[in-house]
């Protein structure tokens, strides 16, 4: 026969245990809470239907151009227009070819390796995905960053729901600065001098694409409002020019 106190004792030590479980897992759901609510929405910037014009009256290559890009997987980043508001910097001499390596944005705390990235079968900027999905891709069939024309390098703003290399691009400002280090141990700097947002069915493709007078950066992310399947509506694009190297 068990004692009656030492009925109540484990009866007591029960209680203790369930009570101290619940708190536990208490606990538990409030940090995920937390750290879930820590992330917010990227930067947005100014929602435009064109962006700046190009210097030369922008004829762009048609094999260098492609019909859409891709946010994730199964969808395509688009190209849009942007509208250069500033008198053209100081010109800067081009680079001779070299491919890229890696890029630094200080102010937004970028600083990642990239990789070639080209078209799929239907045409389409193929995005990064797998290994290399949070990383950078410079367009293959754009210039190298510091040749003339414009160079060109995507990256999501997030993955499956989570932030990814260029989640603070929008937040990027005229005389931000954007390094380039090239396969031949040179660094290009460019400039930023706009930035902006296009729906995706209004993407500034020969802003983007386009011939310009000298060496020019085109950085491309997704952004504004999730449609029903969770996808950005628009594109932001970020317009930079060689400042030296």
């Amino acid at each position: 026969m068990t004692p009656q106190g030492s009925s109540r004792q484990g009866g007591g030590r029960r209680l203790m245990v369930a009570a101290l479980v619940v708190v536990a897992l208490l606990g538990a759901t409030l940090l995920v809470i937390s750290l879930t609510g820590q992330v917010g929405d990227p930067p947005q910037p100014e929602l435009r239907s064109q962006g700046p014009e190009v210097s030369d009256g922008g004829s762009a290559e048609p094999s260098a151009v492609p019909s859409t890009a891709a946010e994730e997987p199964d969808e395509e980043p688009q190209i849009a227009e942007p509208d250069p508001t500033e008198e053209a910097a100081t010109p800067v001499a081009p680079l001779d070819r070299s491919e890229p390596t890696s890029m630094t944005i200080p102010s937004i705390g970028v600083d990642e390796e990239l990789f070639p990235i080209g078209l799929g079968q239907n045409g389409e900027l193929l995005a990064p995905q797998g290994d290399r999905a949070n990383q950078p891709a410079w367009f293959d069939g754009s210039p190298t960053p510091g040749e003339n024309g414009p160079s060109v390098i995507e990256g999501h703003v997030t993955w499956h729901g989570d932030p990814s290399v260029f989640f603070e691009l929008g937040g990027l400002a005229p005389g931000d600065r954007i390094d380039v280090e090239r396969e031949d141990g040179t660094t290009a700097t460019f400039e930023v001098y706009d930035s902006a947002r296009y729906p995706k069915d209004e993407f500034p493709t020969l802003a983007v694409y386009g011939r310009t007078d000298g060496p020019e950066l085109r950085v491309i992310t997704c952004g504004g409002d999730l449609d029903a399947d969770g996808h950005h509506l628009d594109n932001t694009v970020v317009f930079a020019r060689l400042v030296q190297n």
